[in-house]
């Protein structure tokens, strides 16, 4: 709960906790992904593919896109979870000379096991909010997002420092 030193909040003052709750939010969300990592013996870039293919099957080099990896890092990225069972290639249907890569049974059992249940839990958390309270957390949320992948685009546009 947020906590404001006055009954009428400041407007800066509850931004600020805004912010401080932002960070805690992406920390307690990193330690989740970090723990199903060790768990699941998934590291970031493993579990940063995973997330990209749950939207469907994708290229390589869309996914060399996402994680921002080289082609050939890719390959073998993508050679480690079929493996394991976590993904597997198949044709593209659209061009035949193209290779997808899709989520396998053991991406849809972690899910299952790890990612449904948290979905479920804050499923529970938005039920007790009205249609307007959502649609304005909505609103924020993709707004934010928004921004932030245009911050990290400006860093990475930056020179190399050193």
């Amino acid at each position: 709960m947020i906590e404001l030193n006055k009954s009428s909040p400041d407007k800066a003052e509850l931004i600020g906790k805004l912010g401080v709750l932002i960070v805690r939010w992406q920390e307690a969300t990193q330690r989740y992904d970090e723990t199903v990592g060790e768990i699941f013996q998934l590291g970031p870039a493993e579990r940063l593919c995973l997330s990209f293919l749950t939207s469907g099957p994708q290229t390589a080099s869309a996914i060399a896109r996402a994680t921002r990896l080289t082609p050939a890092a890719v390959t073998a990225l993508v050679d480690r979870l079929e493996a394991r069972n976590f993904v597997r290639r198949r044709p593209d249907p659209l061009d035949r000379r193209k290779v997808l890569v899709e989520a396998a049974d053991a991406t849809e059992a972690l899910i299952a096991q790890v990612y449904q249940p948290l979905a479920q839990a804050g499923a529970q958390i938005y039920e007790k909010r009205g249609i307007a309270e959502l649609l304005l957390v909505a609103e924020v949320l993709e707004e934010t997002i928004a921004l932030q992948d245009g911050m990290t685009e400006k860093l990475l546009a930056r020179p190399k420092e050193g």
